[in-house]
């Protein structure tokens, strides 16, 4: 099953793209990898969690495809309105069509059941199709794990693509890190990409002074507060 983020994500829908830099860069390098690594041309593609585009326009721009097929738990916020779009949870959505390419950008880490996924897409997936995605690594967003001891646990994907029958052809990760002006701005950041990286209990004036005083005492330095993305580019096939 998906987490639900639709929520979260559609009220930062207007500021995401503004704000979402590592995901974009995720998108250009996901597709990028495909076209050096493996191919460009496939006939039916499946985008999950299209979100507002990111992805979907480098497919457009970089691949040739005869069929592309959107989805998202939320609206079509691509802007490709022209595109076929299925919306729902794509842990449960019947997807009655098979692809050449299943692909997806800054998404699966949302899924708490990945393994039941990747195996019902195998009905999807052609004979030779790729399934290629981007995600995070366990470095991501380090600095809220180590103040508030909460966060998204990230998936071993090595381990649970080649438990469920795929082999891996290309696995890559990388570091990047960003500088605030302040906390604060670090919270709207993570804010305005619809992501969640700390627990649901209130936040009052001495939790934030607390959060903020561990922040600067570990993690500022003359360029600014860091946050830490650890993003990791998979490309697999059935085995």
């Amino acid at each position: 099953m998906q987490k639900d983020k639709s929520n979260d994500f559609s009220k930062a829908a207007d500021t995401y793209r503004q704000n979402a830099l590592v995901q974009k860069h995720m998108a250009d390098s996901l597709c990028r990898h495909l076209v050096n690594f493996c191919n460009s041309n496939f006939e039916k593609i499946l985008e999950i969690g299209s979100g507002t585009g990111f992805l979907t326009e480098n497919i457009v721009k970089s691949l040739n495809y005869s069929k592309l097929t959107l989805n998202d738990i939320t609206d079509n916020f691509t802007g490709f309105s022209d595109l076929e779009f299925i919306k729902g949870d794509a842990c449960r959505v019947d997807f009655v069509d098979k692809y050449d390419l299943i692909i997806s950008n800054a998404c699966f880490q949302w899924f708490s059941d990945f393994d039941t996924f990747l195996n019902k897409i195998k009905n999807n997936l052609t004979n030779g199709a790729l399934l290629a995605f981007s995600s995070f690594g366990e470095q991501n967003c380090k600095q809220f794990k180590m103040i508030e001891k909460t966060g998204l646990n990230y998936c071993d994907y090595k381990k649970i693509l080649n438990s469920c029958g795929y082999e891996v052809i290309e696995f890559e990760q990388e570091i990047q890190t960003l500088y605030f002006k302040s906390v604060k701005d670090v919270l709207y950041h993570i804010k305005s990409t619809g992501a969640s990286v700390s627990d649901s209990k209130s936040w009052g004036a001495q939790r934030y002074r607390e959060f903020e005083k561990k922040y600067k005492d570990l993690f500022f330095d003359d360029n600014g507060f860091e946050l830490t993305y650890n993003p990791l580019y998979v490309i697999a096939k059935v085995k």
